[in-house]
């Protein structure tokens, strides 16, 4: 059985999650919800179905100010407007106790699909990463491609995205 994933709210339990990055841990814990409030963002989350307040993982998605295509690896450049709308992961995470469960491609996946379909609506260039703690080398794996000039940053074309079947909205 698939994951369930669900948009983050005052049920879940953020400040027992823990990653083993300090950075993505605070920002659960200090800043997500906060965001989700103001709608600069929007986080789902995994929870444990045991205890379906721990949260198991999560992914947090936003829209990405405009990025100048010279900026972009150069096999993406060709053809683009001086600058590129998209979206931006923001942040991915996967609990200690759940680590080695996939649950890290499960939402990589969920997001792609979230963005792809967003995009059909309102248009979008690409998904953006902002890799945290090295973590670039399993968003390479999927197909994203590191800026030239900072490789923590790393971006999939929406249009290179598989379509995504039509399902009944959250």
């Amino acid at each position: 059985m698939a994951p369930k994933v669900q948009a983050l709210d005052q049920s879940h339990e953020v400040k027992t999650f823990d990653c083993g990055v300090p950075v993505l841990n605070t920002w659960l814990h200090s800043t997500a919800m906060q965001h989700q409030k103001n709608g600069m963002s929007k986080t789902f989350v995994i929870t444990d179905e045991s205890q379906p307040a721990q949260i198991a993982a999560f992914v947090t998605l936003a829209i990405r100010t405009l990025t100048p295509a010279a900026e972009l690896p150069l096999v993406l450049q060709k053809k683009l407007p001086r600058q590129v709308p998209g979206f931006t992961l923001a942040r991915l995470a996967v609990s200690r106790t759940h680590q080695g469960k996939r649950l890290g491609e499960f939402l990589l996946m969920e997001a792609m699909e979230r963005v792809w379909r967003a995009s059909q609506s309102v248009g979008g260039f690409a998904l953006f990463v902002d890799a945290k703690d090295g973590a670039a080398s399993f968003y390479e794996k999927y197909g994203f491609v590191t800026f030239p000039d900072d490789p923590d940053t790393l971006v999939f074309p929406i249009a290179s995205m598989p379509s995504f079947p039509t399902r009944d909205p959250d």
